[in-house]
């Protein structure tokens, strides 16, 4: 029975090595993508173009002809294991490039996640439009998985609820625990029997090395980078049952992952777990072969165990021979001593020479090196040249480019100058006019203020002849008695008030000419222009006050005329007179007041006109320098652009002899990176020369020192032998006892080792290669989770994404 064991162990061994690695290896490749890859569950608009452009490149290049449909099955579940949405991604390969691609599915919502094309759906058959490309889809299904994992957590020996572990510590225990759904039932021996779909479970986990320490795993192994540890687990559930191994103490096959760490302040990253029947269905057993094959090689181990019991005998025979002849043999042990002292001789003196061979290859194969990283670093400079030739061409180009363009831009400035030249003129001119113009305004400022002084002489006597006025005529009312003299003084006080008042309004009006003539010399909305339009407001309210004096003085000439011939309206005109001073008196005060004040209001317009003019005429002269000085500046700038165009000539001569040399330099360059890179390659052709040279001419060294020490050995195996040669006949005879022995245990070994073995393959072994084999058939059938079509290589994995255990955010 021990032996049946090691047999179906080994069997066993061969399943987990052909699997492990690979699955491993899933698992760490799905494990950064498998949320996301829930099978790319979306794709952006632009993403299919992108795709569908390159549609073709995403042919399958798989070796086979054949149409090929590749599942994925994402089974997201919460942190202990219960199932909360399956995904599924499938893969039609088009290797033939067929237009139209049939599938069978019975997914839910199939989505296209990787190009435009559509398909059409009759029940659970699916035509998809291909263009000649393979077909990358998604679909959901609630459907029962083959395979379910339950993850139980139990902290300090108490079992506790994912959701209550985060931030906890002590001592932990997780298992994972596989049930297989996924049984057949066949035909063993004549007997039904339950055959589980042999599926292989290999869980792995991230496991920080803050929150996990002395970690022990069951049916595992822990693999460590330093900051972290990756638990990978192995289980196949349902296979004891299957071998029907239940009672049998020797063997036992993992059904569960179980892992014990000290936790501190617990938290875990995503656990993956990918099963597969795969392996299984691509297991090689023609080395066991079926039971009729293991029949025919047991048959034939017996049958050699027959031909082994007479070779045994006729080995004794020959041995007892020898014994007979042992004495022709001492003698050729003498010759052979002789001539090994030769070789001995003969291989040191071939050890000498073969070292020093190899010491002369060794400094052959060094300075070969170094030659060869010198011409190397000499072909990398050159490559670097020719580069930088690349970027002096492109720079020469761009000189060039340059200087037609400093030409251009030279011109463009030489008769910019000449514009400027003529500006410069005509400002000169410009500011003459400008001078001659201030001039002027400074005389009619002058002007300005003598009329304004008339001006305000003529009021001051304005306001005199009010006085008088108004005192001639209480004189008047008072005294009518003395009419004549007083019509008389009256008269000649009006004639004088007329004159004054004529003379201050011709002074008003020039000064109004004065300020209108002033005032077109400024913009509108100036400073200068509104201090200039109220002064020509207050001077036209001013003459408009004394022409009302004036007609008002005229009234009363007159009526004084009526007074002086009819003496008898005397009464009555004095009474009009008395009340027609009454009523213009206070006009004639308020416009004399009124004119005044405008006057004192032209006064400072005046005195602030004199100032202006004054910086005016400052800056005015100013203006004129600067005119000059850029007129004299515009000459030069003419002769640096002149000279300037004189040197972007020879720049663009120079510009073109310069980049016929470096043409030429560049094609030196080439030649010379050429011939260092025949030369590198012939370097490293000497090197990998002297490098064969060198590892021969070491093995040629070990090997003749192996001679040299060999031949040693030889011959001083040779001069034992010689000095116990006289031993030989007595150990010959203890050869041929010891033949005898032989001959007498393969008799023992046919009858009680091969004739048992022979009983163990008929009692057992014959029904385990028969159990294998139908694991090998059942994983062969279960090659789709979703379906497929008739005729399609289908193949399938599952891969389980247990959630996080996650501390809540503080």
């Amino acid at each position: 029975m021990k032996k049946y064991s090691r047999v179906l162990a080994g069997i066993l061994a061969v399943l987990l090595s052909a699997g492990c690695t690979g699955l491993y290896a899933a698992a760490q490749s799905d494990s950064s993508s498998a949320a996301d890859s829930t099978a790319s569950t979306t794709k952006s608009e632009s993403d299919k173009k992108d795709t569908k452009d390159t549609k073709k490149a995403d042919k399958s290049d798989s070796d086979t002809e054949k149409q090929a449909k590749e599942e994925t099955v994402y089974v997201i579940t919460d942190a202990s294991g219960n199932k909360t949405k399956t995904v599924v991604s499938n893969w039609l390969k088009n290797p033939q490039g067929v237009k139209k691609l049939e599938d069978v599915s019975d997914l839910t919502d199939i989505e296209n996640v990787k190009t435009d094309e559509g398909f059409t759906a009759n029940g659970d058959k699916l035509t998809w439009d291909t263009e000649g490309g393979d077909i990358y889809y998604k679909g959901y299904t609630d459907k029962a998985l083959p395979v379910d994992v339950k993850v139980t957590y139990t902290l300090d020996g108490k079992e506790i609820k994912p959701e209550d572990l985060a931030g906890k510590s002590g001592k932990l225990t997780v298992r994972y625990d596989y049930t297989n759904n996924d049984k057949k039932t066949v035909k063993i021996n004549g007997k039904k029997t339950d055959i589980y779909v042999p599926y292989l479970m290999a869980t792995t986990a991230i496991l920080d090395t803050n929150v996990y320490s002395n970690v022990e795993v069951t049916n595992g192994k822990l693999i460590s980078d330093g900051s972290r540890q990756i638990l990978i687990g192995v289980a196949m559930p349902g296979l004891t049952k299957s071998l029907d191994l239940q009672d049998n103490e020797d063997i036992e096959i993992p059904e569960y992952v179980e892992f014990t760490a000290d936790v501190k302040d617990f938290e875990s990253t995503t656990a993956l777990t990918v099963a597969t029947s795969d392996i299984f269905s691509k297991l090689d057993l023609s080395d066991i072969g079926d039971a009729d094959d293991l029949q025919d090689k047991l048959d034939e181990l017996s049958d050699a165990t027959d031909e082994l019991v007479d070779g045994t005998a006729e080995l004794y025979a020959g041995i007892k021979k020898l014994s007979d002849s042992s004495g022709t043999l001492i003698t050729g042990i003498d010759k052979l001593y002789s001539g090994s002292k030769s070789l001995d001789d003969g291989a040191k003196t071939l050890n000498s020479g073969a070292t020093k061979l190899r010491d002369g290859a060794k400094t052959l194969d060094s300075s070969t090196g170094e030659l060869m990283r010198g011409i190397s670093t000499a072909h990398s400079g050159s490559t670097a040249l020719l580069g930088g030739f690349d970027q002096v061409n492109s720079g020469m180009s761009t000189l060039k480019n340059g200087s037609s363009s400093l030409s251009s831009g030279l011109s463009q400035v030489s008769s910019g100058a000449k514009q400027v030249n003529n500006g410069a003129a005509s400002l000169a001119a410009g500011t003459n006019k400008l001078v001659t113009g201030v001039g002027d305004l400074q005389t009619g400022s002058k002007n300005l203020a003598a009329g304004t002084k008339q001006t305000y002489d003529g009021s001051t006597a304005l306001k005199k002849g009010v006085a008088t006025l108004n005192a001639g005529v209480s004189t008047l009312y008072e005294k009518v008695q003395s009419l004549p003299a007083s019509v008389e003084l009256l008269s000649n006080g009006i004639t004088k008030v007329d004159n004054a008042l004529t003379q201050s309004i011709a002074y008003d009006q020039q000064v109004l000419a004065g300020l209108e003539q002033l005032l077109g010399n400024y913009e509108e909305g100036s400073a200068e222009y509104t201090s200039i339009s109220n002064m020509i407001a207050a001077v036209n309210g001013s003459i408009q006050y004394q022409q009302g004096a004036q007609s008002g003085l005229g009234d009363v000439s007159t009526g004084v005329g009526t007074m002086a011939t009819e003496g008898k309206q005397l009464v009555d005109g004095v009474t009009q007179i008395y009340n027609g001073l009454n009523d213009k008196k206070k006009g004639l005060v308020a416009g004399v007041d009124n004119l005044n004040t405008g006057l004192k209001t032209v006064n400072e317009g005046a005195s602030a006109l004199k100032t202006g003019i004054g910086t005016l005429a400052k800056s005015s002269k100013d203006l004129n320098n600067g005119a000059a000085t850029l007129s004299a500046g515009t000459k030069n700038l003419s002769a640096g652009v002149n000279s300037a165009q004189a040197g972007a000539s020879k720049l663009d001569k120079g510009v073109d002899s310069l980049n016929s040399g470096v043409s030429k330099l560049s094609n030196g360059a080439k030649t010379l990176d050429s011939g260092l890179g025949q030369l590198d390659n012939g370097s490293k052709q000497l090197k990998d020369g002297t490098a064969t040279l060198y590892s021969s001419l070491v093995e040629l060294a070990q090997g003749t020192t192996t001679l040299s020490s060999g031949s040693a050995e030889l011959f001083s195996g040779i001069g034992q032998l010689k000095d116990g040669s006289s031993q030989l006949s007595s150990g010959v005879k203890k050869l041929e006892s010891g033949a005898k022995t032989l001959k007498d245990g393969m008799a023992k070994y046919k009858d009680e080792g091969i004739g048992k073995l022979l009983d163990i393959y008929n009692n057992d072994l014959k029904g385990l290669i028969d159990r294998l084999d139908a694991l090998k058939t059942a994983a062969e059938d279960s090659t789709t989770f979703s379906g497929a079509a008739d005729g399609v290589e289908s193949s399938v994995k599952y891969i389980y994404e247990t959630a996080a255990i996650e501390k809540a955010d503080e």
